[in-house]
């Protein structure tokens, strides 16, 4: 039987294997950076013909680095006890050569020096590949030895923009989605909230084309190729506002279906709300098959006091609504996340708050549940800030769930606490 990585190993889910790309990838790859090399050139040149143009107006540098120390350990005799200890390291570069234009590139690099990761060939052959058109994930040394180094461009870009339109091509985050928790819209790049310690989330290999008109109306459209169309994605999207509130439309093909969604923002009263809903229903055998909804609604508010609370439901039309310890294991190791597919069970509940104690000192708590195996995800962290752009995390996961246990009468599905996970993160911004 599987167990679920994070469940065995919370920082597995940070890579997922995905197959190297051929010579459209390598194609794509040159054009980028020949772009890349060109635009740099003339922000050299540019320089000369304007002086008067200081360096920090051309070019700036930001990142952080991070140490995050994870403890994992459980009753279940099938999970067993873990651990997990990395730096991690991100680079933020933004070229402005010219007015309106903006190379981006972020480089991601960590280094795995105790724990299952710096141990697991599996883990490590995994974090070697990425799931953009262009492979740009490279592990450092030899993976034989009992640490691992890792690092990956999850940005490489060039863009040129106005206030009418904005044109971006290379690896980019395309954020569709509206909610906190759960983005149905988001067709381009889905993430896992369990992911905490990502929080630029995955970007996608796409060409980017944004109209910016008046009244607060625009359009978008996105196409993010993969080694064959139906792996690539590819959509419309308008958007615009009404009565106090944005709405947006999409439409276009998700890897093997045709897809269509809704979405919406404002207030109701002095709170926040969000909604989200999506369809997806494949282009081969359309009639005959099985059609996907998604659909999530969350409202927020803030109170006098600064108590902020978040709350949101998720409807999965292709979930499961009994105990299926294969399909949960296949979620939490985030091979099976996708846009079609951002929780595994069809009912689904989050809840969140979050209270600055002191200006330095801050708590969140969010719970996530899951009808039928009765999954259950208790998050609780503090946020101490020891000093300007230093801060330390500490933070729990608790999972829960309906889960076969060998008995006398063979195996039966008990509730039981699953796993326990300590995470103790110190960040340095730069």
């Amino acid at each position: 039987m599987s167990v679920p990585e994070i469940i065995k190993s919370p920082a597995s889910y940070l890579s997922t294997p995905f197959k190297r790309g051929n010579w459209h990838r390598t194609v794509f790859a040159c054009v980028i950076f020949s772009i890349f090399l060109c635009a740099t050139t003339f922000a050299q040149d540019s320089t000369l013909v304007k002086p008067k143009r200081k360096f920090s107006d051309l070019v700036t540098f930001r990142g952080y680095l991070k140490n995050l120390n994870i403890v994992s350990f459980s009753g279940n005799p099938l999970i067993g006890n873990s651990n997990e200890q990395f730096l991690h390291n991100r680079l933020n570069l933004r070229v402005y050569p010219v007015k309106g234009m903006t190379i981006g590139a972020e480089l991601r690099t960590r280094f795995f020096y105790a724990g299952a990761t710096a141990n697991s060939l599996t883990a490590k052959d995994a974090m070697d590949m990425d799931a953009g058109l262009i492979d740009m994930s490279w592990n450092i040394g030899n993976n034989v030895n009992p640490v691992h180094l890792n690092t990956t461009l999850d940005r490489l870009y060039i863009a040129y923009g106005n206030d009418k339109i904005d044109i971006r091509v290379g690896r980019q985050r395309i954020n569709w989605g509206i909610n906190t928790a759960w983005n149905p819209n988001d067709i381009f790049n889905a993430f896992n909230f369990v992911n905490f310690d990502y929080e630029e989330r995955p970007g996608s290999d796409a060409v980017r084309f944004q109209y910016f008109g008046k009244k607060m109306r625009g359009f978008e459209i996105a196409v993010a190729p993969q080694r064959t169309w139906k792996q690539s994605t590819a959509a419309f999207m308008y958007k615009f506002n009404a009565k106090s509130y944005d709405f947006q439309f999409i439409a276009g093909q998700y890897r093997t279906d045709v897809t269509a969604g809704f979405g919406f923002a404002g207030h109701a009263g002095n709170a926040g709300l969000k909604g989200e809903i999506q369809w997806f229903g494949p282009y081969e055998g359309f009639v005959d098959s099985a059609h996907t909804v998604t659909g999530s609604i969350s409202a927020d508010y803030s109170f006098k006091n600064s108590l902020y609370i978040n709350g949101a439901i998720l409807f999965n039309s292709n979930g499961i609504d009994d105990s299926d310890p294969l399909k949960l294991a296949g979620f939490f190791s985030g091979s099976a996340l996708t846009a079609k597919s951002l929780m595994p069970t069809k009912y689904n509940a989050f809840f969140s708050l979050g209270y600055p104690i002191t200006p330095l000192l801050s708590v969140n708590f969010a719970t996530i549940y899951g009808y039928g195996p009765n999954l259950l995800l208790l998050n609780p962290s503090f946020t101490y800030s020891i000093v300007e752009n230093w801060d330390v995390l500490l933070a729990g996961q608790l999972f829960f769930s309906d889960f076969p246990e060998l008995t006398s009468n063979g195996l039966e599905n008990r509730y039981q606490n699953l796993s326990n996970s300590v995470f103790l993160r110190l960040k340095w911004s730069f």
